[in-house]
């Protein structure tokens, strides 16, 4: 079968040998996406049916971007090669037949307080431009990075990059419509363009590596806040890098802002079907 040699995408195909040639940040994103779109995308459709009989191929070819890896002796234990050997199990119980139980837990309302955060933390937010001259610990750093890093991203591709920058002579290294001269922190959110080319996306969507950084710099934004500091989204870096997809600052509030209110939801949505109610009720 073709699948067990090659690794064929819409505008990129690959040999074994050429997946050995790889750098191993693209044949990573490569690895991610191919199970992602050749695994975990066809495999709950199969789950939810309830049906035990073998596919054959199934998963091949994100087992054929493993075993390169494995073969060129590239780290298994980082926390995305354990999801993709996680999946790669269950893709080998597939081809023959065998059930996947699967215990992951069903999504849960929350309950009233868990509630009232997540309005605080949405609603509350708001952005900030002025900060007071006083340094962000490296500990709520490392928790704004980790959100951005638990945020949604097409394909699982795992090409996002974050760069902190402290200090008025790195901070003017990129091109932005704030003030420098203060203790605010400026991360940077920009994209390996080796996983987008090794994968096609650079073709097929290439917008997508803006909306990926948006929905960490979103998810950044949220921790800042929660964490009681403040912080504003800057997309504009055409004066930077073609990599570079957007920037927050982040940093101890000077002065509280109104926050900007919205148009009311009736001028938003555009078409929203009601729910269908039988005749009578």
């Amino acid at each position: 079968m073709a699948s067990k040699t090659k690794v064929k995408l819409t505008f990129v195909e690959y040999a074994k040998e050429d997946l050995q040639r790889l750098e191993p940040e693209a044949l990573a994103g490569l690895l991610r996406e191919r199970v992602h779109h050749n695994i975990e995308v066809p495999l709950y459709p199969i789950l939810v049916r309830g049906k035990a009989q073998p596919i054959e191929g199934f998963g091949l070819q994100a087992q054929l971007v493993f075993d390169v890896w494995r073969e060129r002796g590239l780290p298994e234990d980082t926390p995305d090669i354990v999801w993709v050997k996680r999946y790669l199990d269950i893709a080998a119980k597939i081809r023959v037949g065998e059930p996947v139980p699967l215990e992951e837990p069903l999504p849960t309302p929350f309950t009233d307080e868990e509630m009232a955060t997540v309005h605080k933390l949405i609603y509350q937010r708001r952005s900030i431009r002025d900060w007071l001259d006083k340094e962000v610990p490296d500990e709520m750093i490392d928790q704004i990075l980790e959100a951005g890093r638990a945020a949604p991203i097409g394909c699982n591709l795992g090409h996002l990059r974050f760069i902190v920058l402290k200090g008025a002579e790195e901070k003017s290294w990129v091109w932005s419509d704030i003030s420098t001269k203060n203790a605010a922190v400026i991360i940077v959110i920009a994209h390996d363009t080796r996983v987008a080319c090794a994968v096609g996306q650079d073709k097929l969507v290439p917008q997508n590596p803006g909306y990926d950084a948006a929905a960490a710099a979103d998810h950044m934004l949220l921790m800042a806040h929660a964490l009681g500091l403040g912080a504003v989204w800057l997309s504009e870096l055409k004066k930077t890098a073609k990599t570079s997809d957007l920037h927050i600052a982040v940093g101890w509030t000077a002065i509280g802002s109104i926050k900007s209110a919205r148009p009311p939801l009736s001028e938003m949505v555009i078409r929203r079907p009601l729910a269908s109610t039988k005749e009578g009720k």
